[in-house]
């Protein structure tokens, strides 16, 4: 046996035990966040007077972050930067400690960064703002494998370079990707991809892939809460469908667009509006439940506030409402900009979902089969990860007409242009 494998089996299997601690973890606290969640909407369903309490919930959410780091509400975005960084440090051969190359304001890993999202996140379900669970999911993720590896870097008595940090990053992702949705072939491909679409991250494949799986099968024995769906009828690979696939994937691809241009563009306007952050998250969070309180008495419900993953399932059985797209939409452009902690994911799917549903009632088609179809092509193009959504598509609805699935994902990605829900533009 050669040197160079012999090197080749030791990182294998330094990172597969890594990747074992930091999917165990994960885990663990990813089905803690869905638990939370869980709670906090059951809490609210059963006491609707706290939809009132959508400011105090926003100013809180502020509070805690201004008073704790306010550069930890960007958490997403640095967990990205860092990992984008790690890369170009690898591709220089120029690797040098974590501790030199980010400075201390830029670190986007905190000891109290994971509780912090945890009780933002109970607080955002709490009082019914429009959110989801996967970005608090993927920092909690990213930020437990940093500590992992902050662990094992003080027990070794040296510091990792920047290249080792970002694989333990993207593999915290991937993980707590993965056990959100039991999904674990998105994870992994979201993992490796979310930070920047246009480089694929081999080099952590291998934790990625481990963390993923051990982080869904522990999620699963201990009996997360997740998404409910209907199985979706199969398509035929024909010239008709595909046609009719081609125009809802550009109108999935339009929306996805419009949601993410708006939702940058709702956050600019705001910020001018004035320098401080508690006037702005009241005037955006006041704005949020006025939006709600008209959305009840034209609908009768707050079933559009909070996760709202019920829609899903009604979308496939075809029983949504013509206007649950927009509602949805409304209320979490306002959620994103009152800076309320959850992430985009989840409503996007009931928004693309309650879109397809729409289209499939219209022209006599398949409610099941478009409405998942508008929730992963919705998805594709906000995110810009056509292959990570791939994979979420069949593993979470069961489709079985993946060139049909592919085929959306693709197109709805090149439609939506280069906005996304991440960052302004791909990079």
């Amino acid at each position: 046996m050669g040197t160079t494998w012999k090197i080749h089996i030791k990182k294998a299997a330094a990172w597969t035990i890594r990747a074992l601690i930091v999917g165990l973890i994960t885990g663990v606290v990813i089905t803690l966040l869905a638990a939370m969640i869980k709670a906090a909407t059951e809490t609210r369903q059963a006491n609707e007077w706290l939809i009132f309490a959508i400011p105090v919930g926003a100013l809180l959410t502020t509070y805690l972050f201004y008073s704790l780091g306010p550069q930890l509400q960007q958490g997403t975005i640095r967990i990205m930067s860092l990992i984008t960084k790690s890369e170009d440090e690898a591709d220089q051969a120029r690797l040098r400690s974590y501790t030199e190359n980010v400075a201390d304001e830029e670190r986007p890993i905190s000891t109290t960064l994971a509780p912090l999202l945890l009780i933002t996140t109970f607080i955002t379900h709490l009082v019914g703002a429009s959110g989801g669970k996967e970005g608090v999911g993927v920092q909690v993720g990213s930020s437990l494998a940093s500590y992992v590896g902050e662990a094992e870097s003080r027990l070794r008595k040296r510091s990792f370079d920047l290249h080792i940090q970002g694989v333990y990053l993207m593999t915290g992702a991937a993980a707590g990707f993965a056990a959100l949705f039991n999904a674990p072939v998105a994870g992994v491909l979201f993992g490796l991809q979310f930070s920047n679409p246009r480089i694929n991250r081999i080099d952590a494949f291998l934790p990625a892939l481990v963390a993923s799986y051990t982080a869904t099968m522990v999620s699963q024995a201990l009996h997360i809460s997740v998404i409910e769906t209907v199985a979706c009828p199969s398509l035929p690979f024909t010239l008709p469908i595909l046609l009719q696939l081609l125009l809802v994937s550009i109108l999935f691809g339009l929306i996805s667009r419009f949601f993410c241009i708006l939702t940058h563009q709702v956050r600019r306007i705001t910020a001018r509006l004035t320098a401080n952050p508690y006037l702005r998250s009241l005037f955006t969070s006041s704005l949020l439940l006025a939006a709600s309180l008209l959305i009840y008495l034209l609908h009768g419900n707050f079933e559009f506030n909070g996760l709202s993953a019920h829609l899903i399932k009604e979308a496939a059985l075809g029983t949504t409402t013509a206007l649950s797209p927009l509602y949805k939409f409304v209320l979490t452009i306002l959620t994103i900009a009152s800076g309320f902690i959850g992430g985009e994911v989840v409503p996007l799917l009931v928004i693309g979902a309650t879109t397809g549903s729409l289209v499939a009632t219209t022209f006599g088609l398949s409610t099941a089969t478009f409405a998942m179809l508008g929730a992963v092509g919705m998805l594709s193009g906000a995110t810009k990860l056509p292959l990570a959504c791939f994979a979420l598509g069949l593993e979470l609805f069961g489709f079985s007409s993946p060139t049909m699935l592919f085929f959306v994902c693709a197109v709805s990605y090149f439609i939506s242009g280069p906005a996304s829900i991440y960052k302004s533009s791909s990079t």
